[in-house]
């Protein structure tokens, strides 16, 4: 980290980096309730992510059909599940409003770790002190995969990184609850997952050619709950 920190023609041979780009091809292309594309997302799709390979090995002609199809069109994105690394901990840093400039300064600090995740954000975000949320175009979340070890170190070391960068504003996260125990304390249990489907809790605005969710949002497509950051001062 401190050669690539301090010496500006320091060279390392990096692992071959990975970059998808999972918004092309949706801006022009809009597929409505009743396409065929969306009936074979649905029949595919469930709330976790699906072992292409089980499909494959029962020779449903088609359900290969529809993930080929999905695939051709961008719709869909296949990636490989590590198993047997002996991965016990995930740790997930989130930085918004980054100066441009630090990402691949960042990119090449993290890609030491075997096994890590970094996606370009954009949103809003909202600290307490802040009169209002503050909009970025510009941000990073990294989820990196640890062996059992000492992860405090790492963390010291990144508020070190952070802290010499001039990064304000980050959040490190691990150790988080258990969803699926979460969601069994207050379901009573985890059957309904085998058929729960987050698609169907979708509608689809022919007029505003958008997605919505009528459990959050009114048919004017205006939020049914109040903001969690009050306006009132």
């Amino acid at each position: 980290m401190q050669n690539i920190l301090f010496k500006s023609g320091y060279s390392i041979q990096i692992s071959r980096i990975e970059q998808y780009k999972i918004t092309d091809g949706f801006i022009s292309s809009y597929f409505g309730l009743n396409s065929p594309e969306f009936e074979s997302l649905l029949y595919i799709y469930n709330w976790k992510s699906i072992n292409i390979k089980l499909f494959l090995r029962t020779k449903k002609a088609t359900t290969v059909n529809d993930i080929v199809n999905l695939l051709e069109k961008n719709l869909i994105f296949p990636y490989l599940s590590l198993k047997n690394l002996d991965l016990h901990d995930k740790v997930y840093i989130i930085i918004p409003n980054l100066k441009p400039e630090l990402n691949t300064t960042l990119v090449k600090i993290f890609n030491f770790f075997n096994f890590v995740f970094i996606y370009e954000i954009e949103g809003e975000y909202f600290i307490y002190g802040f009169e209002q949320e503050k909009k970025y175009k510009n941000g990073l979340m990294i989820k990196i995969y640890f062996p059992k070890c000492e992860i405090s170190e790492f963390m010291s070391l990144f508020d070190l990184l952070f802290e010499y960068l001039e990064i304000k504003h980050y959040l490190i996260l691990n150790d988080l609850v258990d969803g699926k125990r979460l969601i069994k304390s207050i379901y009573g249990g985890l059957t309904f997952l085998d058929s729960y489907n987050p698609l169907n809790n979708l509608e689809w605005n022919e007029q505003d050619k958008i997605w919505q969710n009528p459990k959050i949002f009114t048919s004017k497509f205006k939020l049914i709950y109040p903001d969690l950051i009050s306006k009132d001062k």
